[in-house]
This record gives C-alpha cells, sequence and structure tokens, in this order.
C-alpha cells in the first residue's frame, strides 16, 4: 500500500469517530441556544412595550388624540425601522384593524385555556426563513380602566395579548460563529487528529526522513552521501529525487529571493492599506464624537423653547387669545423646524461621507425652485421683515433634485439667519457661458477673511456667529460636497458687519433649453 493511502485511511477513521458526535452535539446546542436568546429578546421586548403602554396611560393627557394611536403608531414604526415587529389585539375588538391574525388566536386560545403565561414557536415561511412569534397577555390595571371602563373589564383581567415577531437568521449566524462548543470540539478533534497523523507520519515518514536529513546535512559539509532508503513506497522516490534535487537547489535560490521579495512586497502593500483603513476609520470615529457634542449643545435652546411654548399653550389664558395661541403655534413650528433642519444636516452629512447617496439628475427649473425655498423660509423671512430681491433669468438646469435643493436651502437660510431685521436679500441668476450662476448677497453680520478660508471644514463658524446664532457648523460643508459632486464651483465674498456674497457655478451639463 502506498504511503499517501496509508496516511488517508487513517485520517478519514479519525475524523469520522470525532466528527460525527461533535457536529450532533454542536447542532443540538446551536438549536437550543438561539431558541433561548430568541426568547430572551422577546420577553425583553414585551416588557419594553407594556412599559411604554403603562407610560402612555399615565400621561394621556399630554397624547393626541388617545394613548392607543401611540403604540399603533410604533408599531408602524418598528416595522419600518427595526428588525422585529409587534402587534396589539384581543378577542374583544374596539378597532378591527387590531384583529387577531392565526398566529394570535392560537395563542390567545393556549394562554386562556391553559393558564399559560406566554406563548411562543418558530415559523417557516414560504422562503424557508425563520422567525421567532412570541405572544403574552396583556392586563388590564387602574390606568387601563379610564379608557376602557364600558366594555366590563376588572384590574388583573386579561385584555388581550402582544405578539411580537422577528427572524432567527441573524441570531443563528452569530451563535453558530461564535460557540464555544464548536471551539472545544474542533480542539479536541484537531488534538486526536495530530497525535495520529504524527504518529503515523513518524513511523512511515519521519524515521526515513532523519535519514535524509543526515545526507542533507553532509551536503551541507560538502559532503555527498547516498541514502539508500528502500520502503517500496514513495519515500523510496524521494530519496532517488534527493541527489537530482540538491543540484538545483543554487538555482532555485534565486527563484526563491525573487519570490520572497513580491511576498514582501504584498505584504508591505497590505500594511499600508490597512494604515489608511485605520486612518479612515479614525477620521469617521472623531466625525461622531464632533457630531454628538455638537447636536448634543445645538439641541438644548429649541427643545427648551419647545417645551416652554407647549406648557403656556396648555394655560386657559392663552388659549383664550387667538393671536397669542397663532404667536406660540408659530413660534413652536419654527423650533421643530429648527430641530427638523439639524437632524437633516446630520443624516445629509452621513450619507455624502460614507458615499451612500445615488446622484440622479432631473431637470430642473431654476427660478421655481428658488421660488419653493423662499416660501418654505417665509416665517423666518416675516420674523425680520426682510426684503427679498430676485433677478433670476429662467433657465432648466439638469441636476440632482434632492442634494442641489438642500445646498441652496443652506445658502438661502444662512442668507435670512445672519441678515439684520429689516434688511434685504439679493438672489441672482443668469446663464454664462457653459454655465449657470447663482449669488446670494446679504447685509447682515458679514465674515472675517481667516473664516471665509475655513468655512467649508466640518463643524467650522465664523467667531462673530458662535455668540449669537445657533448652529452645528455643518451646513456650507454638506453645501460644498454637493456642489463638487456636480462638478462646480462654490466661492465667498465678505465684508466684516458689511456684507456676504455667496456665488454657485453649476456647469450646464446635457442642457435642457436645447
Amino acid at each position: 500500500m502506498r504511503l499517501m493511502s496509508k496516511i488517508i485511511l487513517i485520517i478519514c477513521i479519525v475524523v469520522s469517530i470525532v466528527s460525527i458526535p461533535a457536529i450532533t452535539l454542536l447542532w443540538k446546542n446551536q438549536q437550543k441556544t438561539v431558541r433561548e436568546q430568541a426568547h430572551i429578546r422577546a420577553q425583553a421586548i414585551y416588557q419594553m412595550i407594556v412599559v411604554t403602554r403603562q407610560w402612555v396611560a399615565d400621561n394621556r393627557e399630554a397624547v393626541d388624540p388617545v394613548p392607543a394611536v401611540v403604540t399603533k403608531e410604533l408599531a408602524k414604526y418598528a416595522d419600518h425601522m427595526a428588525t422585529f415587529k409587534f402587534h396589539i389585539t384581543s378577542d374583544r375588538l374596539v378597532n378591527p384593524e387590531n384583529a387577531p391574525n392565526n398566529f394570535e388566536k392560537y395563542a390567545l386560545k393556549k394562554i386562556e385555556n391553559d393558564n399559560l403565561l406566554e406563548y411562543a414557536d418558530v415559523h417557516i415561511d414560504d422562503n424557508k426563513n425563520k422567525f421567532y412569534r412570541y405572544a403574552a397577555p396583556l392586563y388590564i390595571n387602574q390606568s387601563c380602566l379610564a379608557c376602557h371602563d364600558n366594555q366590563d373589564y376588572r384590574i388583573d383581567d386579561v385584555r388581550g395579548l402582544i405578539s411580537i415577531e422577528f427572524p432567527l437568521e441573524e441570531m443563528e449566524n452569530s451563535i453558530a460563529s461564535s460557540n464555544k462548543i464548536t471551539s472545544y470540539a474542533v480542539i479536541i478533534g484537531l488534538i486526536i487528529l495530530i497525535a495520529s497523523i504524527s504518529f503515523s507520519i513518524y513511523m512511515l515518514v519521519i524515521r526515513h526522513l532523519r535519514t535524509l536529513q543526515k545526507a542533507a546535512d553532509a551536503m551541507r559539509l560538502g559532503i555527498r552521501e547516498e541514502t539508500n532508503i528502500e520502503t517500496d513506497d514513495e519515500i523510496e522516490n524521494l530519496s532517488l529525487a534527493f541527489d537530482q534535487m540538491s543540484l538545483q537547489i543554487v538555482n532555485n535560490e534565486e527563484i526563491l529571493k525573487s519570490n520572497l521579495q513580491q511576498a514582501v512586497s504584498k505584504y508591505i502593500d497590505l500594511v499600508k492599506e490597512l494604515e489608511l483603513k485605520n486612518e479612515k476609520l479614525d477620521s469617521l470615529n472623531k466625525l461622531k464624537s464632533d457630531l454628538l457634542d455638537s447636536v448634543a449643545h445645538e439641541i438644548r435652546t429649541p427643545l427648551t423653547k419647545i417645551l416652554s411654548y407647549s406648557e403656556l399653550l396648555n394655560d386657559e389664558r392663552v388659549l383664550r387669545q387667538s393671536d397669542m395661541r397663532e404667536k406660540f403655534t408659530l413660534a413652536l413650528k419654527h423650533n421643530v423646524n429648527v430641530l427638523k433642519n439639524m437632524f437633516n444636516d446630520i443624516i445629509t452629512l452621513s450619507r455624502l461621507e460614507h458615499d451612500q447617496h445615488t446622484y440622479h439628475h432631473i431637470p430642473i427649473q431654476i427660478e421655481y425652485l428658488i421660488q419653493d425655498l423662499i416660501y418654505n423660509n417665509e416665517i423666518d423671512i416675516i420674523s425680520k421683515n426682510l426684503q427679498i430681491m430676485q433677478h433670476i433669468e429662467p433657465y432648466t438646469i439638469n441636476v440632482d433634485g434632492e442634494t442641489f435643493s438642500i445646498a441652496i436651502s443652506n445658502i438661502l437660510s444662512n442668507a435670512i439667519k445672519y441678515s439684520k431685521e429689516n434688511g434685504v436679500i439679493e438672489i441672482n441668476g443668469r446663464k454664462e457661458n457653459n454655465n449657470y450662476i447663482l449669488t446670494f448677497k446679504d447685509y447682515g453680520i458679514g465674515i472675517t477673511q481667516e473664516d471665509i478660508l475655513k468655512l467649508f471644514e466640518r463643524f467650522h463658524r465664523g467667531a462673530n456667529a458662535k455668540k449669537e446664532y445657533p448652529g452645528t457648523g455643518l451646513g456650507l460643508s454638506i453645501v460644498s460636497r454637493i456642489i463638487k459632486a456636480h462638478k462646480g464651483n462654490i466661492e465667498i465674498q465678505s465684508e466684516l458687519n458689511k456684507y456676504t456674497i455667496v456665488t454657485v457655478t453649476i456647469p450646464l451639463i446635457n442642457d435642457c433649453n436645447k
């Protein structure tokens, strides 16, 4: 029997003996662990939903129109934004939309008939995807009676149940990759396998290789010895080839050096690539920290105003005065828009930083875009009694509608924000050669020449703007990235306390007016 056949036979026997029980044990433990972790996760989600409903019930004055709408909306948000779904249902329906599905009907029946505290199963859909389904009863407490007192409920009655569903694929993959039993089984198997192979190789190979090694050591000293190994297998063939191999060593040495240099070069390239990736990760981590610091600071003012105006709107004296009510409502809307714009800037910057936005160029009539943006900022324009002077040459440009609108909106918002009361904002647009040029001029606080050089950096804000005007310093960074993505250019000219001019140049690619 040939040497390789002997080794393969021994390895196959050992692997078979070790693998079968190890794989069986691994599979059983993985299934058990997945179910246990899925159950724990479902219980945690259930407790979160119960706590949320309790808070809503205890604070129903702050909920419009009724507390039940809150959990219904949360269920919709979870369906679109989370990796789980939940549904609140009952066998005594108030709203037909909350009717139980087949799983929930079965769970209700099991809980009521068998006095169970919860019920769960694993569902496999038509695409062979596994889902963990969990249901637990929803009990009536004192807070619930305020809305359900006409349904003859008593405290601790079962109102219905909360059902939760989420996929098991990610959990199964995670458990499979980190399962300790796998490691133990593999280690034990390898130890046995290595021991068996080592013994076999020693008996069949090593003791003969020592003879070859002795001949090799002699050759290194300049003495050539015959090996004279007779095993009637590959070892004997190896000994015959040894003499021929020794003659080729010198020639192969150069080849080896060349291969080694290539390997070292590849290693260096990999190290450099890793360093670049680490630098990118460090940059992203810094961006995340800067975003958190900036948002945490800037979010306080609008949130405080929203809270204050909300409390004032609950005052009966304010409610009786329509002008005051309207004033406070507008103020609420304004501060909500401030928060919305702030988060929009963060989301937009994140998408641009990670190259997650796909640009789709469409025809945009520039004069209508400017009118829409002025209308969107009408409240701020009126509040500062600003005059908008426009000279826009009607033209259709080919741009990415979403991001280009964000860029121009940021420029216009800055002009409004930093203008003085009763001031003027001039907006001009014209076609020049193969470009369309937009200029925005305000007569506000202006910018120093030193700050102009840094305005397009993330989080940078002019020294004269930080004290009196809220902001994150992300707007112009976003604008710059968007304009550059359109192969355009943005320039800023300013004189402190006199004026600021922002000029945007967009190349007319695929001119829509021809």
